[in-house]
């Protein structure tokens, strides 16, 4: 078991307890509820830092390509075109720019699916935290109908 299953769990009795009112020897069902609520905004906080963060570089290095490709490359097409270099010479060169693309294009590519990966988690946290925030909801809702249920047949 997990500790987001065994946090689930406490959150589910707690919420149970607020329907059946506050054990004496145990924390406030309230409280769990708050804290564990308070947990959802901040993983949920993170991950869409993250999402973000990664998306901007991904977006970054792609863009980043292009001057790239404008200085190191464009350049030394033309003068071959132009017959003022020879490739014979440049061999090397181009070894390095390729290397440099590729670990470039491999950069933006672990942004991309590290990118993917937090936005789906941050859809699936933020998902099970909105079933969180309405199951403590309703559990206090219920709570003042039961409390207004009693003070109606009290009077």
């Amino acid at each position: 078991m997990t500790d987001q299953d065994a946090t689930d769990k406490g959150l589910g009795r707690a919420l149970l307890n607020v329907d059946r009112g506050s054990s004496p020897g145990g924390p406030d069902p309230r409280q769990v509820a708050g804290a564990v609520l308070d947990r959802d905004r901040r993983t949920i906080r993170l991950l869409a830092g993250a999402a973000i963060l990664f998306w901007t570089l991904t977006a970054a290095g792609l863009i980043g390509l292009c001057p790239f490709y404008v200085m190191m490359v464009a350049p030394r097409l033309r003068a071959y075109h132009a017959g003022r270099a020879s490739l014979v010479d440049d061999w090397d060169d181009w070894a390095m720019v390729g290397e440099w693309a590729a670990y470039w294009l491999l950069g933006c590519t672990i942004a991309l699916l590290l990118a993917a990966f937090s936005t789906v988690l941050l859809v699936l946290v933020s998902r099970r935290a909105t079933l969180r925030q309405i199951k403590a909801s309703l559990a206090e809702i219920s709570e003042q109908l039961r409390r207004g249920g009693a003070i109606v047949e009290k009077g």
